[in-house]
């Protein structure tokens, strides 16, 4: 059987070549797992439902020479305004079922350091019921009335700075949602006009919905998501760098350390005239020849002999010899 020869310097870069490739490749993918987000969230807002409260409202006056009765105003002259009617009028979409209360009112008060001090009140009207959708109530504001409701207020309490606040107070309540309130208020500014304050109010209730999906990627035909690509991925393109790197460091040439470096500059080349007529004394290392020089202050002479470096210090009759591996030796022997 023929036997196949195998360059093994040639399999080992082969194989360098496969770990390298492969480091590679997953490499690329970690740099792909960290572009890409492990999730994404998308918010979506939705709303469930929307709440509005209205007063509709028309003057009635003394004197029809500007303003005929029936008249819908945002300002009423206060000096010739009898009534005002409404109607309150609450819808919520979508249809629900539930329960409301309203009450016609008045607070009387007076003002003390910017501090409303309240004296009495008095409810004029209420309503009140259950509801499916929507409901209205009629309101009617006497002008008149409340004008010498107020005078009455002012000589029975002798507070003729006192002051009323007429509203309507609407409260709203249908099961699962927070209660729908909303005051309406009459009030008289400083020139003597009538006006309402907030009769119209809108409420929307919106949900807020998240939705997290979590990335995907593919890799060899099996899925796996993003946060396992970026812990996997690294640690097998590091795995298979591992080889590569470790053989590149034990390859590396390690240039061998100067023995003879502290002695260079007492060394001459040359061959001592006692070579082969006197026995030398063998030296262990380079220590022990800068101990000999140190000693007899002599010359280091330097020659080739064979594969050898040799060093020699002759004195008198002694020659004292250190021998090390010559480079073209050691280059041969690599």
């Amino acid at each position: 059987m023929r036997k196949i020869s195998v360059d093994k310097g040639k399999a080992i870069k082969v194989m360098l070549a496969v770990f390298i490739g492969i480091a590679a490749l997953f490499g690329t993918y970690s740099v792909a797992a960290y572009r890409t987000s492990p999730s994404t969230t998308r918010v979506e807002y939705k709303t469930s439902y929307v709440e509005r409260g209205e007063l509709t409202h028309m003057g009635f006056f003394s004197n029809e020479s500007v303003y005929q009765n029936g008249t819908s105003l945002s300002y009423y002259p206060g000096k010739i305004t009898r009534i005002i009617t409404g109607n309150y009028m609450y819808a919520t979409t979508p249809g629900a079922e539930g329960k409301y209360k309203a009450v016609l009112r008045t607070d009387y008060y007076v003002t003390s350091n910017k501090k409303r001090i309240y004296i009495t009140n008095t409810t004029r009207e209420s309503w009140s019921g259950e509801f499916s959708g929507s409901f209205s109530i009629p309101v009617t504001f006497d002008v008149g009335e409340l004008e010498n409701d107020l005078k009455e207020v002012q000589g029975g309490t002798g507070l003729y700075r006192a002051s009323g606040d007429t509203y309507l107070m609407v409260e709203v309540n249908v099961p699962g949602r927070e209660p729908f309130t909303q005051k309406v208020s009459l009030t008289t500014d400083t020139s003597g006009m009538l006006r309402f304050s907030n009769p119209a109010k809108d409420y929307k209730k919106v949900e807020r919905h998240t939705n997290t999906t979590i990335n995907k990627m593919d890799f060899a035909g099996r899925e796996m998501t993003v946060s396992e690509g970026r812990t996997l991925f690294p640690a097998m393109a590091l795995l298979f760098l591992v080889p590569p790197l470790g053989f590149a460091y034990t390859r590396r040439e390690k240039k061998p350390g100067d023995e003879m470096k502290g002695l260079r500059k007492f060394i001459v080349d040359g061959v001592p005239s006692e070579v082969g007529s006197i026995d030398p004394v063998t030296l262990e290392s380079a220590g022990d020849l800068g101990k000999v020089f140190d000693l007899v202050d002599k010359p280091i002479v330097h020659y080739v002999e064979g594969d050898q470096d040799v060093y020699a210090i002759v004195d008198g009759g002694v020659i004292y010899e250190y021998r090390e591996v010559s480079r073209r030796g050691k280059k041969k022997a690599n």
